[in-house]
């Protein structure tokens, strides 16, 4: 799939890390809250907003480690 650009993010950077995703960011979220966690609008943005962004980066590009928890 030449030319298709992907990213993605996930909360397991360990298992993740085995498939060398072309980019890739990371967050300490728990499981199945990848994006944030439930009703939180502002967190769900950044987190997609910093997925996103790589998308304007040439791959393969470090993972990005988000500051974003559950807590």
């Amino acid at each position: 799939m030449n030319g298709y650009a992907t990213t993605l993010t996930s909360w397991n950077a360990g298992r993740t890390r085995v498939t060398m995703p072309p980019r890739a960011t990371f967050t300490r979220l728990n499981r199945g809250a990848t994006l944030g966690r439930p009703g939180d609008a502002a967190q769900q943005r950044r987190v997609l907003k910093a997925t996103l962004d790589l998308l304007a980066l040439d791959a393969p590009q470090k993972p990005v480690y988000l500051d974003e928890t559950a807590d």
